[in-house]
């Protein structure tokens, strides 16, 4: 599989900004792309997952472009996988605000 574009978008928390970025897929590293190509293909496999309740918690949200089409991943803060940690930090440090 390959990843053409990710697509970052931080919103939510106490004072709900929305923040967001964007990268080529070229642009990552190996493991960022090895962690982000395993989620993909497990959300192929799945539905998607609810809304967790949670309450002021920042959402991230992952537009994943690929050659076999966009998958959308969404998780919180509190239940972010390890694994994308690093790559959401990265994300998140690229952000800037855009409109809701």
């Amino acid at each position: 599989m390959e990843i053409r574009r990710v697509r970052f978008r931080q919103s939510g928390g106490f004072a709900g900004l929305v923040r967001g970025s964007e990268v080529a897929g070229d642009q990552l590293s190996t493991a960022h792309r090895r962690a982000l190509e395993r989620h993909v293909k497990a959300a192929r496999r799945t539905s998607p997952a609810g809304d967790s309740g949670a309450r002021d918690l920042v959402v991230y949200e992952l537009e994943v472009e690929t050659d076999a089409g966009e998958v959308r991943l969404e998780f919180d803060e509190a239940g972010a996988p390890e694994d994308l940690a690093a790559l959401v930090d990265d994300l998140a440090s690229r952000a800037r605000p855009m409109a809701p």
